[in-house]
């Protein structure tokens, strides 16, 4: 994704309001130049100009918080101010934007910002006095429109805009290189279509940060944090269909909103987040399996699960680091066994985290797109029943749900007898029972799921600290094992047989309280039998 920065806003310069859907590549200058030739016929009309953008907030980024952008652009002659809103994703690499553009006669932003009542008092009250510059940027941007077909659905009209320049801010820059795709008219499909063939002609990759998200990381306002998935209600009666296409969005957007923080390894809850939005989406496969095509989904079951392995060891060193190692140290202040466990700790998360460029790979690259066109031109409806997808979702909810409710039931028998292996894969089954409870809750509208959800997630919380503590004992023996030829292999092994041993007497009261939570979430009754003239009510 990326902020545009010029290319087709005379129209909505001229309108005032202009909803933006675009897609945005990134790459060295020389892939981006193949792509762009890839794209664009020779002898094509093009347009070269440079593009000066001045974005402006409060000192204490006030706008930016509250979801909007403000900048005034210079393009040749013409100074425009135009201000976005920075709405989530809700397919995912492609943004869908709102934005409201004037002509201004200097470089100061004129207030108000837009007429609307509505989005004035989403924006706030803003004086001039507090509006500064806050960071900017500097583009040569070549600009051409190009005619795309989108099997099956028509053709439709993209302008694709390549950038090189810079963003400035605090005396710190930043370099842009992309190449950003705008549907003009059509299908959103078409944009996938083509960023597909430009990355067929050289390894691109997805650019999620807007020019704006950057510039703001440069400015010191904020940084690349995880995101959670946002509540997902789907409406009262929908389809099948419909359902799959809204789950199927929003674990693509989930993904698209944490990859930054993935890359920047700056917020462990990146990679946390990342791994539940694959988890999601193959929980969500699962559910739906009776209704999609046979094989269909395997490319994307097989990739989700590469990459949640991935980012396994990632996820492990943080949880140890953050939440494993430092009830132990807090024990022990001034344990140079323990300082040298975390040290050596960091090194194997570092080392961990390399594994996390993986998303900056072509194969990477192409899975997205390929999912996310797959999205778009509901490719689960080749070799599929119609019928099936065609029906109301109320009618598969109640039956899934009670298969799987059955599954965790069995999984749990003789709770407290359970060996961590099959503590595990409870876990794991409850896990996908709790996100098809959370897809489907809305299809019972007389029922109360929230008591049934919070026992599951209660449950899962608990399972879950039990298997981080097994996870801890396995990566630290790895540590041991890389380690065994090393000066500190002797205080290192004291660290973690001291961690190993506090936490194993944690680990049997936790199992005591999680019991009391297992047989809580078994007495809970499943909110869609309660339902009034539900499936199973």
């Amino acid at each position: 994704m990326g902020e545009k920065d010029g290319g087709a806003e005379t129209a909505a310069a001229e309108s005032g309001h202009a909803l933006e859907v675009e897609l945005t590549l990134g790459g060295d200058p020389a892939a981006l130049d193949r792509g762009w030739r890839a794209a664009v016929p020779a002898g094509g009309r093009e347009r070269a100009r440079r593009l000066r953008s001045t974005y402006y907030d409060t000192g204490d980024f006030r706008l930016r918080r509250r979801g909007f952008t403000l900048r005034i652009r210079e393009d040749g002659e013409r100074l425009v101010q135009t201000l976005k809103s920075e709405g989530p994703s809700d397919a995912g690499a492609v943004l869908r934007r709102n934005e409201w553009s004037c002509p201004v006669e200097g470089t100061a932003p004129s207030l108000p910002v837009v007429q609307d009542p509505a989005v004035r008092a989403a924006v706030g009250p803003l004086r001039t006095a507090e509006l500064t510059p806050a960071f900017s940027t500097d583009v040569m941007r070549r600009t051409a429109t190009v005619e795309v077909a989108a099997p099956g659905r028509g053709t439709a009209l993209v302008e694709l805009a390549l950038d090189s320049g810079e963003i400035r801010a605090r005396n710190r820059h930043d370099t842009i290189s992309e190449l950003e795709l705008e549907l003009i008219e059509g299908p959103a499909s078409a944009l996938y279509e083509l960023a597909m063939t430009l990355h067929a002609s050289a390894p691109l990759r997805i650019q999620t940060a807007s020019k704006a998200k950057r510039g703001y990381v440069l400015a010191g306002g904020e940084g690349y944090a995880g995101c959670k998935a946002p509540a997902l209600a789907l409406a009262p009666g929908i389809s099948v269909e419909d359902a799959l296409a809204a789950i199927f969005r929003a674990c693509a957007s989930h993904c698209a909103a944490n990859h930054d923080a993935v890359l920047d390894h700056s917020d462990p809850e990146g990679v946390h987040q990342f791994r539940v939005a694959l988890r999601r989406l193959r929980s969500a496969i699962s559910a739906f399996k009776s209704v999609l095509p046979p094989g269909d989904t395997a490319w994307i079951e097989r990739e989700a699960s590469r990459l949640i392995d991935l980012l396994g060891p990632a996820r492990d060193w943080d949880v140890f680091i953050i939440e494993t190692l430092p009830a132990v140290r807090d024990a022990r202040p001034g344990d140079d066994a323990l300082d040298r466990l975390a040290a050596a700790a960091e090194t194997e998360r570092a080392r961990a985290y390399e594994q996390a460029e993986a998303l900056r790979a072509p194969e990477y690259t192409s899975f997205l797109l390929g999912f996310s066109r797959w999205i778009e031109t509901a490719g689960w409806r080749i070799g599929a029943d119609g019928a099936a997808l065609d029906r109301p979702l109320a009618d598969l909810a109640g039956c899934l749900l009670d298969k799987r409710h059955a599954r965790v039931l069995k999984r749990g028998r003789r709770f407290e007898r359970l060996s961590d292996d099959r503590l595990h894969r409870l876990r794991i089954t409850l896990k996908k029972l709790r996100y098809a409870g959370e897809f489907f809750a809305a299809q019972f509208p007389d029922s109360k799921p929230r008591p049934y959800i919070r026992a599951a997630r209660r449950l899962q919380d608990g399972l879950g600290r039990l298997n981080d503590a097994v996870v801890a004992e396995r990566r630290l023996r790895e540590l041991l094992h890389a380690h065994r030829d090393s000066e500190d292999r002797t205080a290192l092994g004291i660290a973690a047989g001291q961690v190993m041993g506090w936490h194993a007497r944690a680990r049997e009261e936790v199992r005591a309280r999680i019991a009391e939570d297992w047989h809580a979430f078994a007495a809970a009754t499943p909110y869609w039998r309660a339902a009034a003239g539900g499936p199973n009510g």
